[in-house]
C-alpha cells in the first residue's frame, strides 16, 4: 500500500517528512517584504517554533520572522542542539512546499517503476516501488496499479506464465539451507510441491486475502476478498517431521525470518481484482515487464508496450509505464511550487556525530518526532498564539 498505499489518483502524493530538532533560541529574520497571499490570514506569521528533547522540561520557544512570506528565501543558519553533538542547518524557507519523488541507485534496493497518469484534470507522474510497502500500489475507486517483483532466471519466466491460472494467488520464494539463491514457485492452494535437493515437500493449505484473527476464538479468519493483508498457511513435511506457519505478503521483514519452518520463505501476492481497470505490474530482471489484469472475467497477462496507455475502470483516466529500474529506491526531494503562501515550510538538514546528514522538512502546524541517541526530538512550527 491491510490496504497499504491507499492514494487517490487525482491527489498529489503526500510525503511524510522527518522532524528537525532542538536548536538555540535565537530569532531568524530575512529582509524584503512582498504582498500577502489570499491565505495569509490563515497561514501567515508571526511564527514560532516549539522544540523539546524527551519528555522532561519545558519546550524551547523560537521566534521565526520571514519578512516576505510569499517568496522562497535562504536562511543558512548552523545551529547545534544544546548538550548533544546533534547539528542542524536551517537552509531554506519555502511558501509552497512540493515533495518530488526520484529514483536513486541502491545496491540493496529493488524494482521501481515510473507511471504517468492522465485524465480529466489529471496529469501526474509517480513512482511505485516493489520493496517499499507504502509505495507498492496506487488504489482508487476508478482503478489501481500494484508492482510485484520476481527474481531473475528461467524459473521466474515459467512462474510468470502461470499467473493467469485462476487458482494461482501469488509466488513463493524458498531458500534451502546453505543456499543464497531461492527456488521460485507459483502459489496454488492445495498443491504439494517437492523441494529439489532436500527431504522436504511443501503444501499451501490455505490462502486468505484479508488475514485477521478472531479476538474471541483466536482463529484465523478472512475479513474480505480485498488483498488488504494477504497470507498463506504453509505446511512443510519430511524426515518424519511436520511444520506449519502463516506467511504474509506485506509483513515488515522480507524475506520472512525463519520461525517454525525449516526453510526461509517469502510470499508475494498477485491478487488482481475481478473488476476492470485494476492491474498488477510484474517485473523481472532480464524480461520485459508484464501487466496482469482481467478481461471478460479471466486473468490476462500481456507484455508492457512503451508509451501505451492502459485504461482504468473509468476510461476517462489511464496510465502508462514510462520506466522500470532495478536496484533502486525512491527518495523524496523538497522544492518550492509557487510564490504564494499556500504550504509554508522550513527545509533543513540534521546530523548526529559520525552520521550522514539527513534532509528534513518542517511543515506549518505539523508536529514531528524523530528518535536520536539522546531521546526523541519533538518539533512544531506554528503561528504565534494571540494573547
Amino acid at each position: 500500500m491491510m490496504r497499504v498505499n491507499n492514494r487517490r489518483l487525482d491527489v498529489r502524493i503526500r510525503e511524510v517528512a522527518l522532524a528537525i530538532c532542538i536548536i538555540a533560541g535565537v530569532p531568524i529574520t530575512v529582509a524584503a517584504a512582498g504582498p500577502a497571499s489570499p491565505h495569509h490570514g490563515f497561514l501567515g506569521g508571526p511564527w514560532e517554533v516549539l522544540a523539546k528533547l524527551g519528555h522532561e522540561g519545558d519546550a524551547l520557544r523560537l521566534p521565526l520572522s520571514i519578512a516576505d512570506e510569499n517568496k522562497e528565501q535562504e536562511i543558512d543558519k548552523h545551529l547545534p542542539v544544546r548538550g548533544t553533538p546533534i547539528k542542524v542547518q536551517l537552509k531554506r524557507y519555502v511558501p509552497d512546499l512540493k515533495p518530488e519523488a526520484v529514483a536513486v541507485e541502491d545496491p540493496n534496493g529493488g524494482a521501481v517503476a515510473r507511471l504517468s497518469l492522465r485524465g480529466e484534470r489529471l496529469e501526474q507522474d509517480l513512482w511505485l516501488s516493489a520493496r517499499e510497502v507504502e509505495r507498492q500500489a496506487i488504489i482508487s475507486h476508478i482503478g489501481s496499479v500494484a508492482i510485484r517483483e520476481l527474481p531473475g532466471g528461467d524459473a521466474s519466466a515459467k512462474v510468470l506464465k502461470k499467473l493467469v491460472d485462476p487458482d494461482v494467488v501469488g509466488t513463493l520464494r524458498v531458500w534451502l539451507s546453505g543456499s543464497d539463491t531461492p527456488l521460485v514457485f507459483a502459489v496454488t492452494p492445495g498443491k504439494v510441491t517437492e523441494l529439489p535437493g532436500s527431504p522436504w515437500k511443501l503444501s499451501v493449505l490455505r490462502y486468505v486475502p484479508h488475514y485477521s484473527v478472531d479476538r474471541e476464538t483466536r482463529e484465523v479468519t478472512n475479513l474480505s476478498e480485498q488483498p488488504t493483508n494477504p497470507a498463506i498457511e504453509l505446511r512443510v513435511e519430511g524426515d518424519g517431521k511436520e511444520f506449519r506457519q502463516w506467511v504474509w505478503s506485506k509483513f515488515p521483514s522480507s524475506p520472512h525470518k525463519r520461525l517454525q519452518l525449516p526453510v526461509r520463505v517469502q510470499f508475494v501476492d498477485f491478487h488482481v481484482s475481478a473488476e476492470a481497470g485494476h492491474y498488477v505490474l510484474a517485473v523481472t530482471p532480464g524480461l520485459k515487464p508484464h501487466l496482469l489484469s482481467r478481461k471478460d472475467g479471466n486473468k490476462h497477462l500481456e507484455p508492457v508496450e512503451p508509451g501505451k496507455r492502459y485504461p482504468f475502470k473509468d476510461e476517462r483516466y489511464s496510465f502508462a509505464v514510462e520506466q522500470v529500474l532495478f536496484g533502486a529506491t525512491i527518495e523524496t526531494r523538497w522544492a518550492n511550487n509557487s510564490e504564494m503562501l499556500l504550504h509554508p515550510a522550513i527545509l533543513a538538514t540534521i546530523s548526529e556525530k559520525g552520521d550522514a546528514s539527513q534532509e528534513v522538512a518542517l511543515e506549518l502546524n505539523k508536529p514531528h518526532h524523530q528518535k536520536t541517541r539522546y531521546g526523541t526530538l519533538v518539533w512544531l512550527y506554528r503561528r504565534v498564539p494571540q494573547k
